[in-house]
């Protein structure tokens, strides 16, 4: 992945040849959002956006066919880099993901609307027998459930390709830097207070409400991956800790998902990792 970004950097014409190619293969529009997000990044805002119009050019022909991943994914990667680039702090990128998440939403509820009608018409097949009004309550729920799914992923896929990006320019002109960065996100309090209170409410208020909880819950699913950096790093301990978080957060998801949330809760209050003592 290094030789990818140097060949990115090496000049204008290379780093248009990998945002083109990769937004027009499919699945591979990630790398295209990051090849943005490096040229935003390193050499400015100017440069960035140029390079985001080539891009954007093989994402809209696949808009067009009815798949608008790669557009709001380019383009909102983009939104942060210019956003992470001004700013200086991945807690405003954090802050920024939610209002561009909910823009993304309605975005892929207009663009994927055929795709969402279709799985929610074999759900309606499937349950033929049952009684109409909860038939089609039960199709609108999982309509929510699949938007807000589906909202969450791009977020998290923008957000990624920014870190990869962040990741490029760190191995090529600051080693060390990003991991450092990551390992120093706190989510100040009250945005904490603000995303659970959220998360907490929100489905009291209405079934619709339910399709944000996701995307309010990557700030907080990110912070506590950094926390768990951080003390691992703090305490000096082998690699295999962060393995085993990661393969403890695929197997009891909600769960783990509960402790770092009240963890990124406790330690934007206390700054946990001021308070654990280095091994040494």
């Amino acid at each position: 992945m290094r030789t990818l970004a140097e060949f990115i950097m090496k000049g204008r014409s290379q780093a248009v040849l990998v945002a083109v190619i990769a937004a027009m293969l499919p699945f591979l529009y990630w790398i295209s959002a990051a090849a943005v997000c490096l040229v935003t990044l390193r050499r400015g805002v100017t440069d960035g956006s140029q390079l985001l119009l080539w891009a954007l050019l093989p994402a809209g022909a696949w808009a067009l066919v009815g798949d608008p991943t790669a557009v709001i994914v380019i383009l909102g990667s983009y939104l942060l880099a210019v956003l992470l680039r001004r700013s200086m702090s991945w807690i405003r990128v954090l802050v920024g993901l939610i209002p561009i998440g909910i823009v993304a939403s309605f975005g892929l509820e207009l663009g994927l609307g055929s795709m969402l009608d279709q799985v929610l018409e074999l759900v309606s097949q499937q349950e033929s027998g049952a009684v109409p009004q909860l038939q089609a309550l039960a199709s609108y729920d999982l309509k929510v459930l699949i938007i807000g799914a589906v909202t969450a992923f791009h977020a998290a896929v923008m957000l990624a390709s920014l870190a990869l990006a962040r990741w490029w320019q760190a191995c090529l002109f600051n080693p060390g830097g990003f991991g450092q960065e990551f390992r120093n996100i706190r989510l100040k309090p009250v945005f904490t207070l603000v995303l659970v209170t959220a998360v907490v409410l929100l489905p009291n208020i209405g079934a619709e409400m339910v399709r944000w909880m996701p995307l309010l819950m990557l700030p907080l699913i990110v912070a506590g991956m950094a926390l768990v950096h951080g003390i691992v790093a703090i305490r000096e301990l082998a690699k295999g800790w962060l393995t085993g978080f990661y393969l403890s957060l695929a197997l009891f998801g909600p769960y783990v998902l509960t402790l770092l949330v009240i963890s990124v809760a406790i330690d934007s209050l206390i700054d946990l990792r001021s308070r654990i003592p280095a091994r040494n």
